[in-house]
């Protein structure tokens, strides 16, 4: 079930209108972009989606509205992580039950006793009638998970599938990999490392960095065996990789990039990060114009 699990994800934006309320057409207007851009699946209700910032309805829309729109197109995954086990399966039967490819789960928050994660992910989804991708996601959980760990909660959700945003990746991916051979590792952290993670074992990427397209065909070029050519689009577009991925700010320049490709109608934000000032939107201006970008909605040509 989870053979269609690899490649080039896109972990989807909730957009807002100018009024805060979800934008649910120009989140449409991302399954289809994203779509066109050739992504091997789309990603919703994540660190990026702002989940934790949306109430319960808004929730609902999102789904429902990526479900209608990606169902019999491409692939999808909802995030469904909740401290509380029962929580989670809420979420997944209501993911299921629209069509989910894929689930999502990160361990619950703050948790301090990293022994009791094996016991969690069984409760929570050691039944899913999907495929389970565990998220390795400190910076949003505040919990570490060593390899030991990990393979725990993979091993209580019968998955084979990690997300793994834990840095520095790579050396994480090899010795994951090393522990047990055959794993499905997605890279993330808006695709700063993937080409080092794809040196080291990675299956692909799934993030939300604003231009997948360059993640794909640096990925297609390794696997086609030809590292000098993933490399060269890995060195041509880091700039802008490193600058779409900072810390806080990160969320609201990808939106920008995202409304200025005519996907989305505004770059706003539900959490307190403000709309990017005029010193970043001008240093935006630079980057995108040192590495060549000028967004467009249609797909971006590489060769």
């Amino acid at each position: 079930m989870a053979d269609n699990l690899r490649g080039t994800w896109y972990i989807s934006p909730t957009p807002f209108a100018d009024d805060g309320s979800v934008d649910a057409a120009s989140l449409a207007r991302v399954v289809e972009a994203a779509t066109s851009w050739h992504v091997d699946g789309i990603t919703i209700l994540g660190v990026m989606g702002e989940v934790a910032d949306l109430t319960s309805a808004e929730r609902e829309i999102v789904l429902s509205t990526v479900a209608k729109t990606a169902v019999g197109t491409v692939p999808f995954a909802v995030g469904c992580s909740a401290p509380s086990a029962a929580v989670v399966r809420a979420n997944v039967a209501r993911a299921v039950e629209l069509g989910a490819t894929a689930v999502m789960v990160s361990a619950p928050s703050l948790l301090k006793d990293t022994d009791q994660i094996g016991g969690f992910y069984r409760a929570a989804v050691g039944d899913c009638p999907v495929p389970v991708i565990v998220q390795d996601e400190p910076a949003a959980t505040g919990v570490t998970m060593p390899v030991s760990t990990l393979l725990a909660a993979l091993d209580a959700s019968r998955s084979t599938v990690v997300k793994l945003e834990d840095p520095p990746t790579p050396p994480k991916i090899g010795r994951l990999l090393a522990q047990r051979a055959g794993l499905t590792i997605f890279g993330g952290l808006g695709g700063v490392s993937a080409y080092s993670e794809l040196r080291r074992g990675a299956a692909g990427t799934m993030t939300g960095f604003a231009y997948p397209e360059i993640l794909r065909a640096i990925r297609l070029a390794f696997e086609a065996g030809d590292p000098a050519l993933a490399a060269a689009l890995n060195d041509k577009f880091l700039p802008y990789l490193v600058f779409e991925g900072q810390a806080r700010v990160g969320l609201g320049i990808r939106k920008e990039v995202l409304r200025r490709r005519g996907v989305i109608t505004t770059a706003r934000t539900r959490a307190l990060s403000p709309l990017s000032d005029e010193a970043t939107l001008a240093e935006l201006d630079d980057v995108l114009s040192r590495v060549g970008l000028v967004p467009a909605l249609a797909p971006l040509e590489l060769s």
